[in-house]
Formats: C-alpha cells, sequence, structure tokens
C-alpha cells in the first residue's frame, strides 16, 4: 500500500536525479564519443532511479512508522 506523501514527491526527485545525470553527462561529452556517451547517460540514469525509488521507499517506511505511533 503506498502512501499519498511519497507519490507525490517522487516526480519532483526524479527529476533532480534526471537533472544531476545530464549534467554528468554534459560534463563528459567534451571527451567521449557520442556511443559511449549515451551509454553512460543511460547508466546514470539508471542508477539514479533506482536510488530515488530507494529514497521513495524509505520515506513511505517513515512516514508509515509516524502514523503507527
Amino acid at each position: 500500500m503506498k502512501n499519498e506523501h511519497t507519490s507525490s514527491t517522487a516526480p519532483l526527485l526524479i527529476g533532480m536525479a534526471a537533472g544531476a545525470a545530464l549534467g554528468a553527462a554534459g560534463v563528459m561529452a567534451t571527451n567521449t564519443s557520442q556511443r559511449q556517451l549515451r551509454r553512460t547517460a543511460r547508466k546514470i540514469a539508471k542508477g539514479a532511479e533506482h536510488a530515488v525509488s530507494q529514497l521513495d521507499k524509505m520515506v513511505g517506511d517513515f512516514v508509515e512508522h509516524k502514523m503507527e505511533g
């Protein structure tokens, strides 16, 4: 069961993570081929998505715990 608070923060966190990934990819663009850049950007985006998912779960667990006690 997902809490309303956690689902409303997810788009913001995903946007922040995507911005960080794009920034890192932009820095790498000067020294890397297009193919390597796309590959790296995908890896960064996947890592950011995973981190946001974990953060969303932790916030949901925290809120749920506070509401119970």
